[in-house]
């Protein structure tokens, strides 16, 4: 699949995740830039960084070719991490814009609400914002960034974060 279409993806799956139950699929960092917005670390990956996350990358998903600009499944990492309704809005984002081309993927990306307008630059794109653009409420807002800092504890505390 073309790396730029890959991350777009996985940034419309957790978006969607976002405004259903108030987190994301990947637990990503956000950022807007000059394409759109990113899932900031899965960027990295797919051109060879992100040296920390590498180990659990590099066993499945291949960086992407120079020549193609495409990334490809080495090997099935399993599902066991992700939910039904996680899987559910993969499948639904991967067949809502598997046919896209990177003009009309870009054309729909900064069409987001959240989306701002960086040129070559980047900025960080909080959850707030995101929540914000989707027509979420204060009280809305606040509970799911309780949520995402409990998420984060735990995941310091389990030696994962």
């Amino acid at each position: 699949m073309d790396k730029y279409l890959f991350i777009k993806m996985l940034y419309l799956a957790d978006r969607e995740s976002l405004r259903r139950w108030g987190e994301p699929i990947t637990g990503d960092r956000t950022a807007s830039m000059e394409y759109g917005p990113v899932l900031s670390t899965i960027s990295d990956l797919t051109k060879g960084d992100g040296p920390g996350w590498r180990p659990f990358w590099e066993p499945f998903i291949s960086d992407a070719d120079e020549q193609t600009n495409r990334v490809s499944v080495k090997d099935d990492p399993g599902q066991d991490e992700l939910s039904k309704s996680e899987i559910e809005i993969l499948k639904s984002v991967h067949g809502r814009f598997k046919d896209f081309s990177w003009k009309q993927m870009r054309d729909f990306c900064h069409a987001l609400p959240e989306y701002e307008e960086v040129g070559k630059s980047s900025r960080l794109l909080f959850a707030e914002r995101i929540l914000q653009a989707m027509g979420k409420t204060d009280a809305e807002i606040k509970e799911a960034e309780s949520m995402q800092r409990q998420v984060s504890l735990a995941e310091m505390l389990l030696g994962r974060g």
